[in-house]
């Protein structure tokens, strides 16, 4: 059975952490001395837990449109080296076999003024435990038996530039599928959409086969995001990314993100519109296995709460 694969990433790359916290730890000073200077750490580690109503990664849901949360990690030294780790939730309609969670691991670098231009360059790795579309065909309906067993871990190249409160992002797919995407997931999900659909013709999926026997390295990913405060403990969130789908150019989809985000009791509230726009929509529907549909790139109005800590 054939399951169509969330078609855009998401691996998430490290944000900025916050600014080196001092410790200021004092005793009584003795007559006519100076108080210590306050020392400073050299590195922060910053962590946060998000529930949500939907977990979407550039606009296309990761849950099947159904909740989903996660748990952040951020670790920044003063040199300007970073670690970040994510563990999230996915659905096994998304990501067949799997266990039902995700992983993100990234290392890089960040430089520059935070106030002004800054820039990041770094690796992530974007794991689906156990997660896998096992002996799909390569082309069916032209008589080949040749089958392929597809995992969705994928590797990218990151490079961050921004100015203020803009930030940009950069992602090139190192790893020979991005998310799963080949000739196999692809054009097999296309077959199992015609299967939901009762379409005798196959139109889309005999489509996408003719086309090759292909990978979907050298993807590229492009966003642009900004935080606008509107008050003293409210900000305005915009998104906008570009997804470019090596050889399978029905999927390349534009995303976008516009919502509010509210800090009280040390929490952040936030209700964002988030959608996506592919070129070819039919490839933005996954099937589960009683045969109903849902559309992954529909826009939805999609609330979380998260704890930074």
């Amino acid at each position: 059975m054939y399951t169509t694969p969330d078609t855009t990433v998401l691996t998430r790359s490290a944000s900025v952490a916050a600014l080196i916290a001092a410790l200021s730890g004092t005793a009584v000073a003795a007559p006519n001395t100076a108080p210590a200077e306050p020392e400073l750490q050299s590195y922060s580690i910053d962590f946060e837990a998000k529930v949500s109503s939907d977990r979407r990664t550039n606009g296309l849901s990761d849950t099947y449109r159904r909740p989903g949360a996660e748990l952040s990690m951020t670790a920044v030294h003063e040199s300007g080296l970073l670690a970040y780790l994510q563990l999230g939730t996915v659905a096994k309609e998304n990501f067949p076999d799997g266990d039902r969670t995700t992983a993100v691991a990234s290392l890089g670098y960040r430089w520059g003024n935070p106030s002004a231009w800054h820039f990041g360059a770094g690796v992530a790795q974007e794991m689906f435990p156990h997660a896998q579309v096992k002996d799909a065909p390569i082309d069916p309906f032209n008589g080949s038996l040749e089958t392929a067993t597809t995992k969705f871990d994928t590797t990218y190249g990151v490079f961050e530039f921004g100015y203020g409160i803009f930030e940009a992002r950069y992602m090139l797919v190192m790893s020979r599928d991005f998310r799963g995407m080949n000739t196999s997931v692809v054009c097999g999900s296309a077959a199992q959409i015609a299967d939901a659909q009762v379409d005798p013709t196959y139109a889309e999926a005999i489509n996408c086969y003719d086309q090759g026997n292909h990978h979907s390295r050298g993807s590229q990913l492009l966003s642009i995001d900004a935080k606008f405060p509107v008050a003293s403990n409210t900000k305005l969130i915009t998104h906008l990314g570009y997804t470019k789908v090596n050889h399978f150019r029905m999927g390349d989809t534009l995303d976008y993100k516009l919502g509010v985000l509210h800090t009280r009791w040390g929490f952040d509230f936030e209700a964002d519109v988030v959608g996506g726009l592919m070129r070819n929509d039919y490839y933005g529907m996954t099937v589960n296995k009683n045969g109903d549909i849902k559309h992954m790139d529909r826009a939805a109005l999609v609330a979380s709460i998260a704890k930074r800590f």
